[in-house]
């Protein structure tokens, strides 16, 4: 039998909708939804018949029209969302790369720095100055590009492949329903 607390969320609608469709007070829906009071026979009829009609028709599993429509918007909407997921890999790659020698270009001019530092005459050396902007462009540098951000992006490319093999499941299984 129908407990009183779900019959309208298995029909889907309001206390407003229930008393307009059991031409009945929504007072009268409140109270039979909190077991304080029984609906009239003929309403309570009424209810089981509209009950059962959306429990057997949930039950069934026909290819109507309607679920062809949203296989159909399904497949459209995963299709997009695997373009979108393969533009996302390439751009993530893109940034790794740029990360990569953006780190590598900062790493050379630690090198430099060291260079600048340690092996040339003192005559030849430039400006302590300069030095000490050179280090700190390259510490940025690393700091900003190094492994850990790095290896984020390459995560997130995983994440990214991951996320389009998924897709590709649920296409091919889409397309063997429909």
């Amino acid at each position: 039998m129908i407990r009183n607390k779900d019959f309208r969320q298995t029909l889907g609608i309001t206390q407003e909708e229930a008393a307009f469709l059991l031409k009945t007070t929504k007072s009268q829906i409140a109270m039979f939804e909190l077991g304080l009071r029984e609906l009239p026979v003929a309403k309570m009829h009424k209810l089981v018949t509209f009950y059962n009609h959306i429990q057997s028709k949930q039950q069934e599993k026909t290819g109507s029209i309607d679920d062809k429509k949203e296989n159909a918007k399904c497949l459209a909407v995963l299709e997009q969302e695997l373009k979108n997921s393969e533009i996302e890999v390439v751009l993530l790659n893109r940034e790794l790369e740029q990360l990569k020698a953006k780190y590598q270009k900062s790493v050379s001019v630690m090198e430099l720095v060291t260079y600048l530092e340690t092996e040339l005459p003192e005559k030849e050396k430039p400006s302590q100055d300069f030095i000490k902007v050179l280090r700190n462009k390259a510490t940025r540098g690393i700091e900003k590009n190094g492994s850990a951000v790095q290896l984020k992006c390459e995560l997130a490319i995983k994440t990214a492949q991951h996320y389009q093999k998924e897709i590709k499941k649920e296409l091919e299984r889409l397309k063997q329903e429909s």
